[in-house]
């Protein structure tokens, strides 16, 4: 779904239409079987003068929280700034793999979260209580889903907590705003963004400047064939006695049958 607010002698209006997602996605390394990973936060912009201060800063923070399955399983981030584009209490992810079972699964969270570089377009600093992310794979496929919950983007709209994927709010020129971001790569491994936010340069009135931010972001590639333990072999007692030396016992002839047949008494006048 894709909601677009268009900009025409200062009038705001929405449209609605279709969009093919991930076209200028970050990059994301190959994923195999088995591997998974999530961030909670990333941002490479270049701001114009005045979106935030005078002086037009260009931001690269990096992933924050990173984790995969090859470690580290979880990480997280308390009172994240990023460089006062986005705000964030607390960020957290994880990503890990069962051998047992195959499956792999990755989290990424972002509580109590606002959006002052979007403050411009919206009318207000944008918040959110919870943006999230998670994708699992089984032997059925890979699946991945984002909420967000609380976003209010003011004259952009309100999104819904369980928006459909690759759900689009742009101002043509200018940004865009995708949430739920689902990008398949050809090595069959999916990547979900809860929110992504494309800032697309240009000269009209309200721009921002150029770059990627996105908040809450899983991989997870496919799953592995499941493994079971192998059987533990088991080996019958032998005949013989319990201490397993299947010894032969020689009895003399006319012994008594009794005892351990080691001794013979004999009695006679």
């Amino acid at each position: 779904m894709r909601l677009t607010v268009l900009r025409s002698c200062g009038v705001l209006g929405l449209a609605a239409g279709t969009l093919l997602a991930g076209a200028l996605t970050p990059a994301t390394a190959a994923t195999g079987p088995g591997e998974g990973s999530a961030y909670g936060a990333s941002a490479s912009v270049s701001l114009l003068p005045g979106v935030l201060g005078q002086a037009g800063p260009t931001v690269d923070t990096g992933r924050l929280a990173p984790s995969s399955t090859a470690g580290p399983a979880g990480a997280s981030v308390v009172d994240a700034p990023l460089r006062g584009l986005v705000t964030a209490r607390a960020i957290t992810s994880s990503a890990q793999h069962d051998p047992k079972t195959g499956q792999v699964n990755a989290k990424a969270s972002i509580v109590d979260a606002t959006l002052p570089v979007l403050a411009g377009l919206t009318g207000g600093t944008p918040s959110a209580d919870v943006i999230s992310a998670t994708c699992t794979s089984t032997a059925d496929g890979v699946t991945g889903s984002a909420q967000v919950a609380g976003l209010d983007l003011g004259r952009l709209g309100k999104v819904p907590v369980a928006a459909p994927p690759d759900t689009t709010l742009s101002v043509p020129e200018i940004a865009q705003v995708i949430v739920n971001e689902q990008v398949r790569h050809n090595d069959g491994s999916l990547t979900v963004n809860a929110l992504h936010l494309k800032l697309l340069g240009g000269q009209l009135t309200g721009a921002l400047g150029t770059g990627d931010i996105v908040l809450s972001s899983v991989t997870c590639g496919a799953a592995t064939a499941v493994t079971t333990p192998s059987p533990t072999p088991t080996t019958a007692a032998p005949a013989g006695g319990s201490n397993g030396t299947g010894q032969v016992r020689v009895v003399p002839a006319g012994a008594p049958q009794t005892g351990d047949g080691s001794l013979a008494a004999l009695s006679g006048n």
